[in-house]
């Protein structure tokens, strides 16, 4: 303890020389904790909103998809898909368990003389069970609700707010054109996506009053289709492409896992991640190299105190403990700060992207374990260059 104590105060007295020993190991930890909390929190996100069986999920879409500067978007749109394929897909393949048809329109939506600009999706009952889209409050969309055409709608928790400034707004009215829905149910609050697609402000209605009430059209923007086994998803994208080519009597239709998008967004996190590694790779090794100057220059400063140590019983082990304990503090120490100030800066990203709160906890114990392992690698031959010297001779010359 009162070596500790004796350490902290030698570098207390060395402040500047101190500061710059440990930022290279500070830089090396701020680089990986920041790359491993930023994809940390990326992949929290994208968890949440792909939900339970979003891997699994893979989507039909009319036209042609392209990965355009690292998104899946659509580049051409044939009005061919339709509600009977959907229908079809999941009575005739035997490896889809359920699909949800979607249908995007575009009526204004009114309610107690206030406008609100949210997303509105024809959907079916199983669009909850796919896109894990429960609501917090009243109950989600059903078969009959579909068959009958009746004119209700479940919304995102910042509908609710803008049109009647309270959470849940279960049984009021919305307005879509002049129509009136009643909201059987408010989804729980989600954020955006990884797109940066707001889940919050959405209203969901029955896909047969979006179709034929609101667009008056035959056909629909997409299908999410949920396999039987997460193991058969290639195999049941085969088989759904089979049924359609023969249905369409062309291919003039993209099917692509749900997930691609996340995917195409791990193409950009891996460069980032390839550059992080990159910069804590040569900031550790600039540390190290930093914290062995420090430290050799800090034995040739200190010969006094260490023939002293050694006149009244400290033995070379002791000295080489202590030099290298120095070493391990002085990288620990730079390991400290850059881990807080990176968890600092994850969390103001994960603000401002509207992100869970991330801690990297993974990322800050594997910067601390190098760090260590930086400062004991750099002290060793300060350490041993410490014990080369004998009392006697330190002293006599003193």
């Amino acid at each position: 303890m009162i070596e500790i104590e004796t350490i902290l105060h030698y570098f207390g007295s060395n402040k500047k020389r101190t500061v710059l020993a440990v930022i290279g190991v500070a830089i090396g930890v701020f680089s990986l904790v920041l790359m491993m909390g930023i994809t940390g929190a990326m992949k929290n996100k994208v968890n949440e909103y792909l939900g339970d069986l979003g891997s699994q999920v893979f989507v039909v879409i009319p036209g042609e998809v392209k990965n355009l500067g690292g998104r899946l978007l659509q580049v051409k749109f044939f009005p061919t898909l339709t509600l009977k394929d959907a229908k079809a897909i999941k009575e005739r393949c035997v490896l889809v368990k359920e699909t949800s048809p979607i249908k995007e329109v575009y009526p204004p939506v009114h309610a107690n003389g206030k406008f609100s600009t949210p997303k509105v999706l024809g959907v079916d009952e199983n669009y909850a069970e796919i896109t894990s889209s429960y609501p917090a409050a009243g109950r989600f969309i059903t078969k009959d609700d579909v068959e009958e055409f009746r004119q209700v709608a479940v919304i995102g928790v910042e509908v609710a707010q803008d049109l009647f400034g309270e959470k849940y707004p279960v049984g009021k009215i919305l307005y879509l054109y002049n129509a009136p829905y009643k909201i059987i149910g408010v989804l729980p609050q989600k954020g955006t996506d990884i797109s940066g697609e707001n889940l919050d402000n959405r209203v969901l209605v029955p896909i047969s009053c979006a179709v034929r009430r609101l667009e008056n059209v035959d056909y629909i923007d997409s299908i999410y289709v949920l396999p039987v086994s997460e193991k058969v998803v290639n195999e049941a994208m085969k088989e759904v492409a089979s049924l359609l080519k023969k249905r369409h009597k062309k291919k003039d239709f993209s099917i692509s896992r749900y997930e691609d998008l996340v995917n195409t967004q791990k193409e950009a996190m891996e460069i980032f991640s390839v550059l992080s590694v990159t910069v804590a790779t040569i900031a550790f090794s600039v540390g190290a190299l930093g914290i062995l100057a420090v430290m050799t220059l800090s034995v040739y400063e200190r010969l006094v105190e260490i023939g002293i140590r050694r006149a009244f019983g400290a033995t070379k082990l002791d000295i080489f403990k202590q030099f290298l304990l120095e070493a391990t503090i002085l990288s620990l120490s730079g390991s400290i700060s850059g881990a807080v100030i990176a968890t600092g800066l994850v969390n103001i990203i994960a603000k401002i992207a509207k992100w869970q709160p991330y801690i990297p906890i993974k990322g800050i114990f594997i910067s601390i374990a190098l760090s260590i392992i930086v400062g004991l690698i750099a002290g060793v031959y300060p350490a041993m260059r410490a014990t080369s010297f004998e009392p006697k001779e330190i002293l006599k010359d003193a």
